[in-house]
């Protein structure tokens, strides 16, 4: 010991103070090593319920109140659950079966079982284009085609269209077949030219015209966004300030607006004498004659339906009785009405 302390200038009445440091080194390096070596057998009263897809565990037990009051006792206290916890995880995803990927030890995880929801609702489809309603509606698979066709009269393969194509070859292309019909004085190859001219034209408007429907339908769902998380606030949007050059959103749907249960009892009055005024005023004209003949014609519909309804029972209607004024019997050769003439069989009637 004295080797040592005049080695490091150490005075020997020291020596219990250095002797101290040492056991107090000691334990903390003790402590420490205790900490790093602990068991990763973590044992529950409860199991925890895990979701190993998504690296989540979930602990049902709740929490010590006892321990929740002190200072540093509760952080510590915390500390210890959530170790235990997450190393019950880690023992779960190290059970798995494992591989190997560069070199690296990896593991397969399952599908996760907690539903989570979406930061961003789920798009919508694209706006089909006209070509692709067509094609759907007819039943048409579209099919890659190769962008080189052999071509017979070069024998050699040549693009199918565009730059280079045997369409575009001015040399192969320089006679048109004037149709049996045709005019032969008419420049068929301008003609020709025209006609390539159109189609390229009407397919940039149908180009132009599907990009245009796209990001219509694109803003108006931007439009509508906005306008749910204007009232999603608690003044349902009244004083939320608008972004500049902000267009309002339409309306869908029918609106109604109903009046104020409680409200001026004045106004009400007033709009109500309004109403028989108008009602009771000469100047609402009246068809009489429409109104007379509409009421003579469902009398007439209710004579026919009862004398319908009498038919069916068996039954005569008064009005029936009154209009009949002769009734011939076969079997007796009679007829009875108002004259009450007997007939016989063979007279002159």
């Amino acid at each position: 010991s004295s080797g040592i302390n005049a080695e490091y200038g150490v005075e020997p009445s020291h020596s219990s103070e250095v002797e101290e440091v040492a056991m107090v080194n000691s334990i903390d390096v003790e402590k420490l090593l205790q900490s790093a070596q602990r068991s990763v057998q973590v044992e529950k009263e409860v199991p925890l319920t895990l979701d190993i897809g998504s690296l989540a565990a979930f602990d049902i037990v709740p929490l010590d109140s006892s321990k929740l009051s002190k200072g540093k006792a509760t952080d510590a206290y915390l500390k210890e659950l959530t170790r235990d916890n997450t190393q019950l995880l880690f023992n779960a995803i190290f059970a798995l079966p494992t591989e190997y990927v560069d070199k690296v030890k990896c593991v397969q995880l399952p599908a996760p079982t907690t539903h989570l929801p979406r930061e961003k609702p789920i798009p919508k489809p694209k706006v089909p284009t006209k070509w692709e309603a067509f094609a759907k509606s007819k039943g048409i698979n579209k099919k890659k085609r190769g962008r080189m066709i052999y071509d017979e009269a070069t024998k050699e393969y040549k693009p199918r269209f565009g730059y280079q194509s045997s369409a575009n070859d001015k040399d192969q292309n320089w006679v048109v077949e004037v149709p049996k019909n045709g005019d032969p004085y008419k420049d068929w190859l301008a003609e020709k030219v025209d006609k390539k001219k159109e189609n390229v034209a009407k397919n940039e408007m149908q180009r132009l015209q599907n990009i245009s429907k796209q990001v219509k339908s694109k803003s108006d769902e931007i439009s509508q966004t906005v306008k749910q998380a204007h009232h999603s606030t608690a003044s349902l949007g009244k004083f939320q300030d608008k972004v500049k050059d902000e267009k309002k959103a339409k309306e869908k749907g029918k609106t109604k607006k109903f009046e104020p249960v409680v409200g001026d009892a004045a106004a009400e009055k007033a709009k109500s004498l309004a109403l028989i005024s108008k009602i009771s005023s000469s100047g609402v004209s009246v068809n009489k004659s429409k109104a007379a003949n509409k009421e003579l014609g469902s009398t007439m519909k209710r004579d026919r339906e009862e004398q319908r309804e009498n038919r069916k029972s068996g039954r005569r209607s008064k009005a029936g009785v009154k209009a009949q004024t002769k009734h011939f019997d076969k079997k007796k050769g009679v007829v009875s009405g108002p004259a009450k003439k007997k007939f016989k069989k063979g007279d002159d009637r």
